[in-house]
């Protein structure tokens, strides 16, 4: 996999030198993005993730703009039975709109920002942690939250290794 900017600090090797669970605030810089909208049922989102990071690839290999980062998927909405996500990659330069695949924006601003190590099934543990240390330090997330997938599933088959970023907007 080649080594890209995180799309907090620019600095990857922050992510993977971070214990599992521990909750940082960092100030970001908004990111231009290049992105696809899924909406689906919950079941479903692993696969949607998968299809849409690859789309939103070979749209901006075919379009000429660099990726910039790792992917993640930002959660717009969650229904009783359907999900609706932004997917995609920081770009080098704002993206163009190419089929299914747009122009976007990662906010920036006060986050939080918490690391989950391990399978995705495990993603709700963390979830958890980081709504009780935002409920013990009296802050309130401001808008959509979003994940970065620090490692590739298909070139690290361990789901035991895999790193996945979780931020959430701040007030």
């Amino acid at each position: 996999m080649v080594q890209m900017q995180q799309p907090t600090t620019g600095a990857p090797n922050s992510v993977f030198g971070r214990s599992a669970g521990s909750v940082e605030i960092q100030e970001l810089h908004p990111r231009e993005v290049a992105i696809t909208r899924v909406e689906v049922a919950q079941d479903a989102m692993p696969q949607a993730i998968g299809e849409a990071i690859a789309e939103v690839a070979a749209r901006m290999a075919e379009a000429g703009v660099e990726l910039a980062g790792p992917p993640f998927a930002r959660y717009l909405g969650f229904e009783p039975a359907r999900i609706s996500a932004e997917i995609g990659f920081p770009v080098m330069r704002p993206a163009p709109h190419v089929g299914r695949v747009y122009p976007g924006q990662l906010p920036g601003g006060r986050i939080a920002s918490i690391v989950h190590v391990g399978s995705y099934e495990a993603l709700a543990e963390t979830y958890g942690h980081l709504e009780g240390w935002l409920a013990e330090a009296g802050t309130r997330s401001t808008g959509p939250m979003w994940e970065v997938y620090w490692t590739d599933p298909e070139s690290e088959p361990d789901p035991a290794a895999w790193r996945t970023e979780i931020l959430v907007p701040l007030d």
